[in-house]
């Protein structure tokens, strides 16, 4: 998947079968407990913020989009370098949310109403109580590996690995947003 067509998507100058085009085969199996996303970086810098959030989530209510893509989406918004919302608790929840079903809510399309309704305000983010199923002990692990733009010589790895437990970590990041892509 590529960083640069999720962001388009968000601007609205990439269609929902670009970006599910983008999205298919970009998470492989490695093994039983082991996820790896391909994921090339973009070059500058994005802020994404709830509209562009809600975007995705009507995408998968038009059924442009399959539910299973957000775990995609939440993991490269969250391994990113270049993706970036400031301060925005229920975005940040959400993308959080989105990027591991497996210990927040299940990627269904009644959970996709959810997150929309969260985004847009419609309803109050819920306090998440503690689940002792899980004890802190790991789910899974998905790691990030980066590919170069085509027809770069040289081919760098650089791996982000998340694990899945009780609580994802929140990204947040203070910036200057003028004269960002996406800021408008």
């Amino acid at each position: 998947m590529r960083e640069e067509v999720l962001a388009h998507f968000f601007m609205g100058t990439a269609t929902s079968s670009q970006l599910a085009n983008d999205l298919n085969g970009a998470e492989q199996t490695i093994s039983g407990g082991e996820i790896e996303v391909n994921i090339q970086d973009m070059q500058d810098g994005f802020v994404v913020t709830r509209e562009m959030a809600v975007r995705v989530c009507d995408a998968i209510l038009r059924d442009e989009l399959e539910p299973t893509k957000l775990s995609t989406i939440g993991f490269a918004l969250i391994a990113s370098d270049k993706f970036m919302w400031d301060g925005d608790d229920v975005l940040g929840d959400v993308i959080s949310d989105w990027s591991c079903p497996e210990i927040n809510y299940p990627l269904t399309l009644a959970n996709v109403q959810r997150f929309r309704a969260w985004l847009t305000g419609a309803e109050e983010y819920p306090e998440k109580t503690s689940r002792t199923e899980y004890n802190g002990r790991l789910i899974y692990t998905r790691r990030k590996k980066s590919f170069p733009e085509v027809g770069l010589a040289r081919r760098e790895e650089r791996w982000a690995t998340a694990r899945s437990v009780h609580t994802p970590p929140k990204r947040r990041r203070n910036f200057q947003t003028s004269g960002r892509p996406g800021t408008e």
